[in-house]
């Protein structure tokens, strides 16, 4: 009998025994050698089934059974591609913040609009940004796949641009006092001078200066706008201003800030 022949009639125990924990419609293709009707049948018998979960299109993840996953959070950047995780995971993940929400919040440079999903009991929420702000992207291993995440850096700006999606301000703050042997200076003025947001680039500096994170080097390296507007420190504080400083008003006490563990 031809290899196309056995192909064809191999069963569907087969077919999942042989694919990857993540596969495509054309892996299953390939495998299988079934006809492309039957492919598109099976594949959606077994999502039906709860043997598998639709990531996008034609992309879906294996269920195995009695598995630990940090191969939810491959499986989670798939849904949208390309993607990284970002604001407060990706704190997380770099190990400065031991405040973790139940969502993993993902973010990519592709058009549309914010949605939280799941993939079985991960919550996982989608934050689409303009391409101009996607990059600084590093890669860690995992299992049965790399895991792509903001660098530290990044990680710090992104989440003073959206304080909404790490906590606020103290948590940023948090954030720079442990990452002392994470964060570089250097990298962190580089990434700012990148970052298209005036008002991350005060935060960051009121931030370091009250934190006396490099302060002086820092606002020598990082330039602000001497006649912008006056943005709130933290939109996600009540809005009471307490001071005013590099343009920003203050809503939070400095020794909240000063404070922060």
């Amino acid at each position: 009998m031809s290899n196309a022949s056995s192909g064809t009639n191999m069963t569907t125990r087969e077919v999942l025994a042989r694919l990857p924990s993540m596969f495509t419609v054309d892996d299953v293709r390939r495998v299988s050698q079934w006809e492309d009707s039957r492919v598109w049948v099976e594949t959606r018998r077994w999502v039906q089934r709860g043997w598998a979960t639709r990531l996008r299109r034609g992309v879906y993840s294996l269920h195995v059974m009695g598995r630990s996953y940090p191969l939810d959070l491959v499986e989670a950047l798939h849904v949208v591609q390309p993607s990284a995780l970002a604001y407060w995971t990706a704190l997380g993940y770099h190990h400065l913040t031991e405040q973790l929400p139940p969502t993993v919040i993902i973010q990519t440079p592709t058009p549309g609009r914010t949605i939280t999903t799941s993939i079985r009991e991960l919550q996982v929420r989608i934050v689409h940004v303009q391409p101009s702000r996607f990059w600084d992207i590093t890669s860690l291993a995992a299992e049965d796949g790399t895991i792509l995440v903001t660098t530290p850096e990044k990680t710090i700006l992104d989440c003073l641009d959206r304080l909404d999606l790490c906590g606020g301000i103290v948590e940023v703050a948090k954030a720079i006092k442990a990452g002392t042997h994470v964060l570089s200076p250097a990298a962190m003025a580089r990434a700012a001078g990148r970052y298209d947001s005036d008002v991350v680039r005060r935060r960051l500096l009121v931030l370091a200066q009250l934190l006396d994170w490099h302060p002086s080097w820092l606002a020598t390296h990082i330039s602000v706008a001497s006649t912008a507007g006056y943005a709130w420190f933290d939109p996600t504080a009540p809005h009471k201003i307490l001071s005013r400083s590099t343009r920003l008003y203050m809503n939070v006490a400095t020794e909240d800030i000063v404070n922060a563990e």
